[in-house]
């Protein structure tokens, strides 16, 4: 079951001068930046997590607004009852010691993220 509100992720071409921009701009600190796999950026005032991760070459994902990633007790179990019920969800993965997490599509198409509670 979901038990929060995770972030939201923003692919970008370049992670170190994305977290960079956000820092010196918009006032969010680094919580955690392995560039170029991934960053995860936090504002203080607002309580909000914002992430950033590298487009593939071609990706249609730079330009087109944020992902939103819900957080669940048990990603493996959440995986099994989206898929149970007739969801396509990709695999679990982590890249650059993120936490684990996978994306599905809702009935519009939109994708949605869901990830394993982070340390962060």
């Amino acid at each position: 079951m979901l038990s929060s509100f995770s972030h939201v992720m923003l692919y970008v071409t370049d992670v170190d001068r994305a977290a960079k921009w956000y820092q010196q701009n918009l006032g969010f600190t680094a919580r955690y930046v392995a560039a170029p796999h991934y960053g995860s950026l936090f504002h203080d005032a607002m309580k909000f997590r914002l992430d950033i991760h590298p487009a593939h070459e071609g990706s249609a994902n730079i330009g087109h607004g944020p992902l939103v990633y819900f957080t669940c007790d048990d990603l493996d179990a959440e995986v099994a009852a989206l898929r149970g019920k007739g969801i396509e969800v990709e695999d679990p993965s982590s890249e650059g010691g993120s936490p684990r997490f996978t994306s599905f599509k809702d009935c519009e198409g939109n994708v949605l993220g869901l990830t394993a509670k982070s340390p962060w």
